[in-house]
C-alpha cells in the first residue's frame, strides 16, 4: 500500500492558470473544511452560511468575506464535494471568483489565516492516490494529459487515465501472485499433502507474463515520440519544392523559397502537429553533387538527419520526371519509413511514367494549388504512428514506468531460467518476488516517499 499522509492539514491552491482572467478557481481539500470556511462565507443578503446551504456538487452563489475588514472581498460561486466522492477522496471545496491577481492573493492569504496551507506541486493528486482514488499510472497519466502537446498524445494519456495500463498490470500481478503462492506453499508445507503447480504450468504462466510485459514495453518508443515529437525529414533534389512543402505544413513562411538551386544550405527545424501527432519537421539542403563547401556541409548534415529520422518525405518533380539523382535518393531511403511525394502535379503533362516499383506509399500533390495535400497529411499520420486511435495496447508515457516494467521482465526471465535448470523453489521464488515488487511499485501497491516525491514534484501547483 501507499504510505499514509505525513501531513493531513487542509490544502489550497489556484487551479486555473495564474494571471489576470475573468474567473479564477481555488481548490481546497481536507477534512472538516466546512467548519473552517463558514466564517468567511456569507449569502448575498448578508446571512451566515450553514451546512444545509452547500448541496454537494451544486454551485452556490456566496460572498467571500475578508475577516480583517469584515467586508465582502469578492462575489463567488462555491461548490462542495463531500468525502469520499471527490477528486482527492477528502472533502473538497472549490471557490470560483474573479481573476484579479490581488483578489486571488488575498483569498489565499485568508485561507492561510484559517489554517488551510498552500498545496505543494501535485499534492491533490498525491492525496487522491493515497486515498485510493487513483493508482500511480493514472496519476502520471494526468500529468501527461496536462502536458500533452498534441491531440494524439492527449488521447493516449486519457486512455491510460481510464486504466489501459493499470488493468493489465493488475491482472498480471494477480496471476503471478497465484504462482508465487503455489511455490511458497510447497516450501512452507513440504511435509503436507500439497500438490504444487508442475514446472511446465509455471513456465507457461511465466511465458505469458513475459510476452505481456514485452508488448507493453514495445509501446515505449511510441510514448517517447508522442511526448517529444516525431522527426520528419523532407529530402529531394534542389528545387523540387521542399521549402514550399515545409512552409505549407507549418502554416507560415519559415523557409526561403527560391528558384535558385542550393538556397537551403542548412537544416531548418520547426515543431507542429500533423494529423493530431506532434512532429519536428526538418527542411533540408537539396541533395546533389557540389563543390561549394557550405552547401556540401549542409548536404552532409541532411544525410545525418536522414539516418536519425522517424519518417521521410522523398520529394520528386512530376514536371521533369524521375532522374538518376532521384533514383539514388530512393535507394538511400528504401529501408526507411518514407513516403514518395510527386510534387508539381499541376504541371504534369503525362510525358513521364510516375509509377515507381517500391513498397513505399506514394502521394501526388501540387503545393502551388493545394491538390492532394490533405491526403498527404493523413498519410504522414499513418506513417509516423501506425497504431490506430482506437487500437489496443497502452503507450508508456513515463520513464519510471518503463524502468519498472524492464526490471519485472528481467526478473521473470531469470525465474524461467532457474526453473528450467531445476533449481529449488526457495531460489526461484526470489526473482518472482522481485518481479511482483516492480509491478507493485508501478501501480502504487509498494512504494516509498522518496519515489512519490520524485513523481509528484513534476506536477503543477493545484493538481
Amino acid at each position: 500500500m501507499l504510505p499514509t499522509l505525513l501531513d493531513d492539514h487542509p490544502i489550497a491552491a489556484l487551479v486555473t492558470s495564474p494571471g489576470t482572467s475573468a474567473v479564477a478557481i481555488i481548490r481546497i481539500s481536507g477534512f472538516q473544511l466546512l467548519d473552517r470556511l463558514y466564517p468567511i462565507l456569507r449569502h448575498p443578503n448578508g446571512y451566515p452560511v450553514s451546512h444545509s446551504d452547500l448541496i454537494p456538487r451544486l454551485l452556490k452563489r456566496l460572498n467571500l468575506i475578508d475577516p480583517q475588514t469584515h467586508q465582502t472581498l469578492d462575489q463567488t460561486m462555491v461548490v462542495y464535494f463531500p468525502a469520499p466522492h471527490s477528486y482527492t477522496g477528502e472533502e473538497v471545496v472549490e471557490i470560483q471568483g474573479h481573476g484579479a491577481l490581488v483578489l486571488i492573493q488575498r483569498t489565499l492569504e485568508i485561507l492561510g489565516e484559517i489554517g488551510i496551507r498552500p498545496a505543494k506541486p501535485g499534492e491533490f493528486t498525491r492525496r487522491a492516490c493515497m486515498n485510493g482514488k487513483l493508482d500511480l499510472t493514472q496519476a502520471e497519466a494526468i500529468a501527461a494529459l496536462i502536458n500533452a502537446s498534441s491531440m494524439r498524445a492527449a488521447r493516449e494519456a486519457l486512455r491510460q487515465l481510464e486504466g489501459s495500463l493499470q488493468q493489465p498490470i493488475e491482472t498480471l500481478r494477480e496471476r503471478l501472485l497465484t504462482v508465487l503462492a503455489h511455490v511458497e506453499a510447497s516450501l512452507d508445507f513440504a511435509d503436507e499433502d500439497i500438490d504444487p503447480l508442475p514446472s511446465p504450468m509455471i513456465l507457461q504462466e511465466l511465458s505469458q507474463a513475459t510476452e505481456a510485459l514485452g508488448k507493453l514495453l514495445r509501446g515505449a518508443p511510441l510514448g517517447e515520440r508522442l511526448r517529444e515529437g516525431f522527426h520528419l525529414v523532407i529530402i529531394g533534389r534542389p528545387n523540387v519544392g521542399k521549402s514550399s512543402l515545409f512552409n505549407h505544413l507549418l502554416g507560415r513562411k519559415r523557409a526561403i523559397v527560391s528558384p535558385t538551386p542550393g538556397t537551403t544550405r542548412d537544416c531548418i527545424e520547426s515543431s507542429l502537429e500533423i494529423a493530431g501527432i506532434p512532429v519536428i519537421l526538418l527542411d533540408t539542403a537539396g541533395l546533389r553533387t557540389t563543390d561549394e563547401p557550405i552547401e556540401a556541409e549542409g548536404i552532409a548534415l541532411t544525410r545525418e538527419k536522414l539516418r536519425q529520422a522517424d519518417g521521410v518525405l522523398m520529394l520528386l518533380d512530376a514536371e521533369s520526371g524521375l532522374t538518376p539523382e532521384d533514383q539514388d535518393l530512393l535507394n538511400d531511403v528504401a529501408d526507411s519509413h518514407a513516403i514518395v511525394v510527386w510534387n508539381k502535379m499541376d504541371l504534369y503533362t503525362g510525358a513521364y511514367d510516375l509509377h515507381i516499383t517500391t513498397t513505399m506509399p506514394t502521394a501526388r500533390v501540387s503545393i502551388r494549388t493545394g491538390e492532394g495535400l490533405d491526403e498527404l497529411e493523413s498519410a504522414i499520420g499513418r506513417l509516423l504512428l501506425p497504431v490506430p486511435v482506437d487500437g489496443e495496447g497502452a503507450i508508456i508515457l513515463a520513464a519510471r514506468q518503463k524502468e519498472a516494467l524492464t526490471r519485472a521482465l528481467r526478473a521473470l526471465i531469470e525465474c524461467e531460467t532457474l526453473i528450467m535448470h531445476n533449481r529449488p523453489g526457495e531460489v526461484t521464488a526470489l526473482p518472482l518476488r522481485a518481479a511482483l515488487e516492480a509491478l507493485g511499485e508501478m501501480i502504487g501497491h509498494v512504494t516509498h516517499d522518496a519515489l512519490l516525491d520524485r513523481i509528484f514534484s513534476s506536477f503543477c501547483i493545484g493538481k
